[in-house]
């Protein structure tokens, strides 16, 4: 088979190839062009082209996330990696499999006033699983070395819990030439190790949980599927326990369940913390949205406090923690359904009273709110064709969604590992592709979609996808949280934009549509979600940005008026 004229990077594609890996995002350069040539030679490997990095590595982070296997990005040197970042930091606080190729200069012209040329070796140390530096050149016994370096990077980029893995290639001219020899790599099939519960930990958790009088079980984000609700029938059959969950935990179960945990908690008076205050505090999945629930735990701290799953470090979310278990959080819900259930309290019914409560007010206050970012997104969720992927912006957006339930047959999607609003289009514009039969419905704040707006500069945009951007007029965020709006320095931090959006996207040939109260959304629903389209569509939902915050204190102002 044809390939690259540099050995170990044949060997590298095809050693890949074996271990799974099917799709790179590759970025133009020319200190990366061997690998580009193996890749594009491989029958096996898909590419997708994509100029700007930062996009890139947000794309293939959405790739990996949808399909859990390892995508590959890869550019040239320089400058070129360090875009990369935002989507690695992403990538490992989510446990999502991203293999790095980054092409480097040869060793011995590191700062040494070459182009393009930094100190690449070791860039993401302090946010990836393992990182590998192949040898300048290798020759004989050296490629055995390189095809040994390539194997451990795929055990470690699939090893629970999985992450992000840089492998550093130095690369020295010519780049372009190729071969007809026979690739003949060192393919090892290393075993991925399972973690369970040990006996000792069994008993802790039977026991305790047998103590506990008022339970609380608290999931983050998760995929979809990762959760069993076969083997939750038991808890769920328990009065004494709450469990709140978040959309982005992909687990519905509205009988039981608290899906909305800032309306819920906004309920609770200061009389009335001990009542709400669990004995026991279990925690699972990945980054929880709520501020005001995480505030709450640190303030009337459990007297137990577990942390469930696979992760890169032992973090104390509640500030509380006295066990970590690293296992799957269905075996410890195993674990616990194998004791006859012996309810202490009405704990959990009463959480779940609180939440029905204060749905009925929040449809109430609803009924006469104005048009505004809140109602916004109350038009926006209930308009959604049903079995679609949502993808949730950062900053307000996503806060926004937690108001409301979920939906069931929706998967829920969100960078919350960093929470950072930089590539929130890239990775939706992944999942999409990776999901070509379900319809991907991006819901994005105006800074974000700026943001990330090379999204759109690429020829992967698939008919399946669309974006609503909400135009509030700037950083919406900095209007609701607390801080900003105290200071003499609003304006710097809620940064006011006035770019026309219909004009950018014409710059990307993409269809636009606008509305600016409830009857325009309601008329442009139909055409904006055809079956037709053949290009995404964005719809551009304009709020009034001084309102916004009056409407939305007003809200948590009607769902504590009763009590």
């Amino acid at each position: 088979m044809k390939s690259t004229g540099k050995t170990h990077i044949a060997h590298l594609v095809d050693i890949a190839v074996q271990h799974g890996l099917r799709k790179v995002v590759v970025s133009p350069g020319s200190r990366n062009a061997p690998l580009v040539i193996a890749l594009d030679l491989h029958p096996k490997i898909e590419i997708f082209l994509v100029h700007d990095e930062r996009s890139a590595g947000f794309m293939a982070l959405g790739m990996a996330e949808e399909s859990g296997e390892p995508v590959a990005i890869t550019c040239t040197s320089g400058s070129a990696p360090a875009n990369y970042t935002p989507a690695i930091t992403e990538a490992y606080y989510r446990q999502i499999p991203l293999m790095v190729w980054t092409a480097d200069r040869p060793s011995s012209l590191i700062d040494q006033g070459d182009g393009q040329t930094i100190r690449q070796k070791s860039m993401f140390s302090n946010f990836i699983k393992a990182e590998f530096q192949l040898p300048d050149e290798p020759k004989g016994h050296q490629i055995k070395l390189s095809d040994e370096l390539v194997n451990y990077a795929f055990h470690e980029v699939m090893q629970v819990p999985k992450g992000p893995v840089h492998i550093n290639i130095p690369l020295a001219e010519p780049l372009y030439e190729l071969s007809n020899e026979p690739i003949q790599p060192l393919y090892n099939s290393l075993q991925i190790k399972k973690n369970g519960l040990s006996k000792e930990e069994q008993l802790h958790i039977k026991k305790t949980w047998a103590q506990a009088e008022k339970k609380l079980i608290i999931i983050g984000q998760m995929p979809s599927g990762y959760l069993t609700i076969e083997k939750w029938q038991p808890i769920l059959a328990d009065p004494s326990v709450a469990i709140l969950v978040e959309n982005t935990a992909n687990f519905i179960h509205f009988e039981r369940f608290c899906h909305t945990i800032d309306r819920t908690l906004a309920l609770i008076q200061p009389n009335e913390v001990e009542k709400y205050r669990p004995d026991l505090l279990v925690s699972m999945g990945g980054a929880i949205i709520s501020k005001r629930i995480k505030s709450f735990f640190r303030q009337h701290k459990p007297k137990w406090n577990w942390r469930i799953g696979h992760y890169h470090f032992e973090e104390d979310t509640y500030q509380s923690l006295t066990r970590f278990f690293h296992t799957h959080p269905n075996e410890l819900i195993a674990c616990i359904g194998q004791e006859e259930i012996m309810p202490l309290s009405n704990f959990g019914s009463q959480w779940k009273q609180l939440d029905f409560v204060s749905a009925d007010r929040m449809e109430g206050y609803l009924l006469n709110a104005p048009f505004s970012d809140l109602k916004a997104f109350e038009l926006i969720l209930d308009t959604i064709p049903d079995g679609a992927n949502i993808h949730m912006g950062n900053s307000s957006v996503v806060r926004y969604c937690q108001l409301f339930n979920p939906v069931r047959g929706m998967r829920y999607y969100s960078n919350r590992g960093v929470s950072g609003i930089d590539g929130s289009s890239s990775t939706a514009l992944g999942i999409a592709l990776e999901s070509p039969n379900r319809l991907n419905v991006l819901i994005s704040g105006d800074i974000s979609f700026l943001y990330d707006s090379n999204a759109l500069w690429n020829h992967y945009l698939p008919s399946n996808f669309r974006m609503i951007v909400i135009n509030n007029g700037g950083g919406g965020i900095f209007k609701i949280i607390d801080g900003p709006k105290s200071t003499a320095q609003l304006d710097y931090f809620f940064a006011e934009t006035e770019v026309d959006l219909k004009s950018l996207c014409a710059a990307y040939s993409l269809d636009h549509m606008a509305v600016k109260n409830e009857d325009e959304f309601l008329l442009a629903c139909s055409s904006f979600y055809n079956d037709s389209n053949e290009r995404p569509i964005i719809l551009e939902v304009q709020t009034k940005g001084n309102e916004n915050e009056d409407v939305l204190s007003a809200y948590f102002r009607a769902l504590n008026s009763s009590n």
